[in-house]
């Protein structure tokens, strides 16, 4: 039998080639997010009553870990960095015949209560990136805590990922740690039921830098903080 006329055998590898696509614009992470299992989830706006969510299926979403570019680069830099990189992934599936729509790093469809039109954390969750932490950020077993997220909404027929799960067990650092008090001990398996149940979204200062959360994770490995010269990161244009 013809691979290229099997769909399942097709659908695996054009997963495969869009994956690999993403790693060579100097990604760390990509996985792929099935849209329809997020319904009725705390995703930003409430999925059940989003029209343009029927217009996709999956979410190709990619994330980059912390000092991407380096110590000295800023959030801002690091979100163009990624913002360069969706386009790319727009331009490549969208010459394929299909739609996009990027949830980008910085939007806020709720700016008084830090909301987006989607929450990445919730879709990288999806897309089996890693499990949500006590900080509520992603844990990657390859990064630890992803400092940038970006997704591309599509209804391009792709291979979705399994979600992982927690590993955090009965650590509780970046509790500890934080030094605006800004996070609360919840138990909770996949999600807290209420981001306010475990972050006081106005105390916390990770809008303005800090970055604390970030560096006490035990999951965050010395040797996986990749320079610019090691990660070979080329321009993207």
């Amino acid at each position: 039998m013809d691979d290229n006329r099997n769909p399942q055998i097709q659908q695996k590898t054009e997963t495969e080639y869009l994956k690999h696509y993403v790693r060579n614009l100097g990604i760390d992470l990509v996985g792929i997010a099935n849209l329809r299992l997020l319904e009725g989830m705390p995703i930003g706006i409430t999925s059940n009553s989003v029209d343009f969510l029927k217009s996709y299926q999956c979410a190709i979403v990619l994330g980059t870990q912390l000092d991407k570019l380096g110590k000295k680069a800023s959030g801002d830099e690091v979100s163009l960095y990624m913002e360069k990189a969706a386009l790319e992934l727009v331009n490549y599936v969208e010459g394929k015949g299909y739609h996009t729509l990027i949830v980008h790093t910085e939007d806020e469809f709720d700016p008084i209560n830090r909301l987006g039109l989607l929450s990445l954390k919730v879709l990288a969750k999806g897309a089996g990136l890693g499990w949500q932490g006590r900080s509520l950020l992603i844990i990657s077993p390859e990064y630890g805590p992803i400092h940038r997220w970006i997704a591309i909404l599509t209804n391009m027929d792709l291979l979705t990922d399994e979600p992982i799960p927690n590993k955090c067990g009965d650590c509780t650092l970046c509790i500890d740690k934080c030094p605006q008090g800004a996070l609360r001990l919840v138990s909770f398996d996949d999600h807290p039921n209420r981001r306010e149940d475990v972050l006081d979204i106005r105390t916390c200062t990770g809008d303005d830098g800090c970055k604390v959360c970030l560096m006490v994770c035990p999951w965050v490995k010395q040797h996986s903080l990749l320079s610019l010269k090691t990660n070979n990161i080329r321009p993207i244009r």
